[in-house]
């Protein structure tokens, strides 16, 4: 059960009239809204926390009013769930594990970092080269293939381009 400080506050306003408080009392003891006290009768006794009984004597509006009953068994429960030394179950991890794990992570974290700058981006900035080859290509589509001095300037030109990119 998720244990809010609403749920906290309720157990405690009922525990407070020893196990068994009206809605009315649980208003006034807390800074519930209505639907955060009916939303906590439901949830609590959905749990097992509560009993909902109903009040021998109607409200002014004619209606019995729930009335929140902590069973014997349930008793200790509640006085440990609104306790200030209860401790959280996320306490009960193994820190000792727990850092080897994130050791474990932080090493494959750093092999992954280490594939992509060596590979992926050599890749890329061959790719890159590639790609301004071919725009230089297709610019130039008229240079005659035999003439091997356009060769060496379109060369020069396609590594300045790629010095520009980054490459």
């Amino acid at each position: 059960m998720n244990q809010t400080e609403e749920t906290r506050e309720f157990i405690a306003a009922v525990l407070e009239e020893d196990g068994k408080a009206a809605t009315s009392t649980i208003r006034r003891r807390t800074d519930l809204t209505e639907g955060q006290l009916q939303h906590q009768f439901r949830k609590l006794e959905r749990h097992g926390y509560i009993e909902i009984e109903r009040s021998q004597v109607p409200s002014r509006s004619g209606v019995r009013m729930k009335v929140a009953v902590i069973p014997d068994e349930k008793m200790r429960e509640a006085k440990r769930l609104i306790s200030h030394d209860r401790q959280p179950a996320r306490t009960k991890v193994d820190a000792v594990e727990l850092a080897k794990e994130f050791d474990e992570l932080e090493a494959s974290i750093e092999d992954v970092q280490e594939y992509v700058s060596q590979t992926v981006y050599r890749q890329l900035a061959m790719m890159r080269w590639s790609l301004a080859r071919v725009e230089l290509a297709l610019e130039d589509a008229s240079v005659e293939l035999n003439s091997l001095d356009r060769v060496d300037a379109k060369d020069a030109e396609l590594k300045q381009r790629a010095k520009e990119v980054g490459v």
